[in-house]
């Protein structure tokens, strides 16, 4: 009952202090302890290059670890392999040779005298110009992180992943305007500021544009709808758990991207749902404004050689790669058979090895897994 309750408080502290970065060592040594971490480092990163990055540190002291993450961070070993598993909770010392890289001056020099030779790591942001990670480190005597630790930890990344996202939205609005509104116009992404029952403080342009092609979204009376009911049925309920989840309540069902198809149109969009931990100012609404419903328009393109990439992120076979690429190209599976001339009980059995390898138990969840290897779950 004590782990639910810290849960329920660290759900809530996570949306109420990601917007504000002097708060981020404060909410950092929560979530170390909760995991079994002595040491943690959150760390968000400018895509582009053009700013530097942003970090809080805690369990260690800043300047000294101010030397690690701009001198060496950069020569870690273990960085490709947390780069290439987004979105998923991992031991970070299981992407090298242990032998080897205790012989690197990495280990030597930073690693043995920091005591973080255990971590646990999570690299769960990608949206604007940002990407987000975490990790939690521990020493030698620790021990390596274990299962149930890994778990905890992953029960937390989707909310740290959409209250992460949502700060760099609005980071990329504020740097180009003052004015909230004119800030949120400014943004590719349709924005609605709602409150509880998704009536409307505020829409932006994009959103207002969307709401008048035939998408099936609407903005009439005042409130969010999709004419599609299952679609908004889906919608209401996950803003429900949204703000639930945002309060301290644990029953959540939906903390990532909704993928919607209206049945009108046929056109496919996005959707994420962000809880605000505070009324935004200059809505020039008297609605109370504690959701923004973020919606992007239009289904990914995937890259070219995107089969190779996802054998290689996800330890794919050949056949189970051409599966993937269709599955997250948004083709079923019966055409993906027919297409390449096989039984369907057959794709069934690759699409079981493709749960098992990239840790997902639904369909929806597995496009987005393997969108997010590619990087253009958010493009």
């Amino acid at each position: 009952m004590e782990e639910l309750e810290t849960y329920s408080h660290l759900v809530g502290s996570i949306y109420d202090r990601v917007g504000q970065p002097e708060e981020w060592s404060a909410l950092l040594e929560d979530l170390v302890g909760f995991v079994g971490g002595r040491v943690g480092q959150l760390a968000v990163f400018s895509l582009d290059g053009s700013r530097k990055p942003m970090w809080a540190v805690s369990g260690f002291d800043r300047t000294q670890y101010r030397t690690f993450l701009y001198r060496h961070a950069t020569e870690d070993p273990r960085l490709p392999y947390i780069l290439s598993n987004q979105g998923k909770v991992i031991r970070a010392e299981e992407g090298v040779d242990p032998a080897q890289f205790r012989e690197t001056a990495l280990f030597k020099e930073v690693v043995r005298p920091f005591g973080i030779e255990h971590s646990l790591v999570t690299y769960f942001a990608r949206e604007a110009d940002v990407m987000a990670t975490l990790a939690a480190m521990r020493d030698e005597e620790a021990g390596p992180f274990q299962s149930a630790e890994m778990r905890r930890l992953s029960t937390l990344v989707p909310h740290l992943r959409r209250a992460f996202e949502f700060y760099a939205l609005m980071r990329q609005a504020s740097e180009r305007s003052s004015d909230l509104a004119s800030a949120l116009d400014l943004l590719d992404a349709a924005v609605i500021l709602t409150d509880s029952r998704l009536r409307v403080a505020h829409a932006n342009r994009a959103a207002e544009a969307l709401a008048k092609s035939r998408t099936g979204l609407s903005l009439d009376r005042g409130s969010l709808a999709i004419k599609d009911g299952p679609c908004s049925r889906r919608i209401a309920k996950a803003a429900t758990e949204a703000l639930a989840a945002a309060k301290g309540g644990v029953k959540i069902t939906q903390a990532d991207h909704i993928a919607i198809t209206c049945a009108e149109t046929g056109t496919p969009m996005r959707v994420s749902l962000h809880p605000l931990s505070k009324r935004p100012t200059g809505t020039g609404s008297r609605v109370r404004a504690e959701l923004a419903v973020v919606i992007r328009n239009g289904a990914p393109k995937l890259q070219e050689g995107a089969p190779g990439r996802l054998q290689c992120l996800f330890g794919l076979t050949g056949a189970e790669a051409v599966l993937a690429h269709a599955v997250a190209s948004g083709r079923s599976l019966s055409t993906h058979a027919r297409e390449r001339g096989i039984a369907i009980s057959t794709v069934r059995t690759q699409l079981r090895a493709l749960f098992a390898k990239t840790q997902t138990h639904r369909q929806g969840e597995l496009v987005a897994r393997l969108r997010e290897g590619l990087d253009i779950s958010l493009n």
